[in-house]
């Protein structure tokens, strides 16, 4: 069975080879196309690694709807056992469990009851339940340019934001936070202020952008 990942991959892929289509906002398609040079000379800026990022990053935003990740496990696996499977969670005692009480009895019971959580040891699954609010995990190799990306998705929400919402109303941020977990991080990140964003921006989304931002 497929790994979430791997069925998000092809839904990207497939997303992309349609031109990245939204039915709201189609301006996600100049940034995502812009990081390409015309007539397939290369790339612009941007490395693979961290375009297919930012690409998996928007999809995930303006396709999915930016769905909590418990959420997005059961749209990807409707299934009950493949549910299960996906989330480690495939276990005879706890296939006994849901067969005896039912799947949506489980859930309640990995949220809430810390001996059975203990017991079969799912306390990464009761952490993804209990989680408030979307949480996704952008993994790129040492070296592949993460400082690059945070600075990409930033820039591609300021500048949907700007061009859908100037008023401030909306889906997209007015105010990004970076965390880093130590000094050398913190060093790192300060090459943000540095980015050539006019390289990972379309010129009509750039100007806005960098009006504000100066």
């Amino acid at each position: 069975m497929p790994h979430l990942y791997e069925l998000i991959q092809q839904n990207v892929t497939d997303w992309r080879e349609a031109g990245y289509p939204t039915d709201d906002y189609p301006a996600i398609a100049e940034i995502l196309e812009y990081a390409t040079l015309p007539e397939g000379a290369g790339l612009r800026y941007l490395r693979i690694a961290q375009l297919r990022a930012l690409e998996t990053y928007w999809y995930l935003r303006l396709v999915e709807g930016t769905p909590h990740i418990f959420d997005l496990y059961q749209r990807y696996y409707p299934r009950p056992m493949d549910l299960l499977a996906a989330l480690g969670m495939d276990t005879e005692e706890i296939k006994g469990f849901v067969i005896n009480e039912g799947l949506d009895s489980l859930w309640p019971k990995v949220r809430e009851d810390e001996p059975f959580v203990k017991d079969h040891k799912l306390e990464s699954v009761h952490e993804t339940l209990t989680l408030d609010y979307p949480s996704y995990i952008l993994a790129l190799a040492m070296g592949a340019g993460k400082t690059m990306l945070i600075g990409a998705i930033i820039a591609s929400e300021f500048a949907m934001a700007l061009e859908y919402h100037p008023d401030g109303e909306g889906p997209f941020i007015q105010n990004g936070l970076v965390f880093a977990p130590g000094l050398t991080i913190l060093e790192s990140l300060r090459e943000l202020a540095d980015v050539d964003y006019s390289k990972i921006l379309p010129p009509r989304l750039h100007q806005p952008f960098e009006a504000t931002s100066s």
